[in-house]
């Protein structure tokens, strides 16, 4: 009796397994389906429950490999047709408790994918969209180049310089050398990526004065125009950056500078030409123009300040506003970065490592960089691949989830999503959510 019951047991064991293996199981891929275009084509994959998938391009050969959780065909699986003008053909193999879906591809492709819920009769759905690698110039006959549209121009402008050494720390560091490290790091962050170029007011040590600083921003018809400096007081315990603007004082006498000067040589506001102009006329313009690149240069400093405090320590929490005369370009934003105190005998020497430089030119950039995320300029490459070929979608991290591997995965530089998610170093956390910009 003993025996049996052990039987018993051991037999309600393996049924208890049996059952929990079938409950945790499995999703059911049911379907998939393919669709048709000239350039374009659309994988729809139904699948039972909702699925947790992975989608990605690889290379040399090409193809798309659709990883899904707990997943495995269902013994009904049927497909309608597996090939066609895109797709060469399909593959299946099974990795541990993931289902991998290869998708041979004929020649280079651009994906996108998006999942449906579960509606009437319908099951889940993934679906996967292919394009022909610019096959949309192709079909228009439109060179590339062309229709990229300009980059986004960034002045920046390294303190003091020259006979102007700034100022000086407890232990000699001059202002002047450590924010021309700072901003030549700054500006190869930007001249990194495809779509932005930094200017630099001064790449050596000379002296420029403080309105020809402002005029260089003009010259270039810069979108941005960014000061970088250190800041000292008597007090040398204190330290942390600070981020300011332009205060509608210093942008009121700046505009009775223009009025004068228009009166008497060309100048411009913006595009316009105000030689000749009446006073009237041409303080309205400088008012609109002046007010207009004011908020800008608020909205891009707050983003900068956001980033800058998650990188060093911040002295002020708000943007500060103030009359410096090298932010009184009337139409170009402009915000002027104090790093840190240099009269701090710890800062100073932080401002003088590589490390510190660096943390200071990301954080600077990313700030930046969110800030045209959000307001692209008119006829960028920037505007432009945001109107015609930007898919955001979400991505919620899960355990063993990396940020290069996340960014490998979509196939987008891990600095874009770092950038449109200010998010500095390389920590994420599960449950997070991630906005994955889809854009060459």
């Amino acid at each position: 009796m003993i025996k049996s019951g052990k039987k018993i047991i051991i037999g309600a064991f393996f049924i208890v397994l049996i059952f929990c293996e079938i409950t945790l199981a499995d999703n059911l891929v049911k379907d998939i389906r393919i669709s048709e275009s000239a350039e374009s084509s659309r994988i729809v994959i139904d699948i039972q429950k909702a699925p947790s998938s992975k989608v990605f391009h690889l290379q040399n050969p090409e193809r798309v490999v659709v990883d899904i959780s707990n997943a495995k065909l269902a013994n009904n699986f049927k497909s309608s047709k597996l090939t066609g003008k895109l797709v060469r053909g399909i593959r299946f193999s099974n990795r541990g408790k993931i289902l991998r879906i290869v998708f041979d591809l004929d020649g280079r492709i651009k994906h996108k994918y998006f999942t449906l819920p579960k509606s009437g009769k319908s099951d889940h759905r993934l679906v996967i969209d292919l394009e022909k690698f610019n096959s949309l110039a192709e079909r228009n006959n439109i060179s590339p180049k062309k229709s990229q549209g300009r980059k986004i121009i960034v002045v920046i402008d390294p303190g003091h310089g020259g006979k102007d050494p700034g100022a000086i720390g407890p232990n000699g560091t001059r202002e002047s050398n450590v924010v021309l490290e700072i901003s030549l790091k700054l500006a190869d962050y930007f001249n990194k990526t495809i779509d932005m170029q930094a200017i630099l007011s001064r790449n050596d040590n000379t002296f420029i004065p403080l309105r020809e600083r402002m005029e260089i921003a003009r010259e270039y018809n810069a979108d941005l125009f960014l000061s970088i400096h250190a800041d000292a007081l008597n007090n040398s315990r204190v330290k942390g950056a600070s981020v300011y603007t332009l205060s509608l004082k210093g942008a009121s006498d700046e505009a009775s500078k223009i009025l004068a000067k228009g009166q008497n040589e060309g100048s411009t506001i913006g595009e316009v030409d105000i030689a000749g102009m009446d006073k009237d006329a041409i303080s309205l313009l400088t008012d609109l123009s002046q007010n207009s690149s004011m908020e800008a240069s608020k909205e891009v400093g707050a983003i900068i300040l956001n980033q800058l405090s998650k990188a060093v320590s911040i002295r002020k929490k708000k943007v500060q506003e103030a009359g410096f005369l090298v932010l009184k370009s009337p139409d170009v934003p402009s915000v002027l970065i104090e790093t840190t105190f240099i009269s701090n005998p710890g800062e100073e020497a932080k401002l003088n490592t590589r490390r510190f430089q660096d943390r200071l030119a990301e954080a600077i950039f990313q700030g930046a960089r969110n800030y045209f995320l959000i307001n692209p300029p008119q006829d960028t490459i920037l505007s432009n691949n945001i109107n015609s070929d930007t898919q955001i979608i979400s991505y919620i991290v899960k355990r063993g989830d990396t940020l290069s591997e996340i960014a490998e995965l979509y196939n987008v530089k891990l600095s874009l999503i770092k950038n449109f998610n200010g998010i500095s170093g390389s920590t994420i956390r599960i449950g997070q959510s991630l906005q994955i910009p889809l854009y060459q």
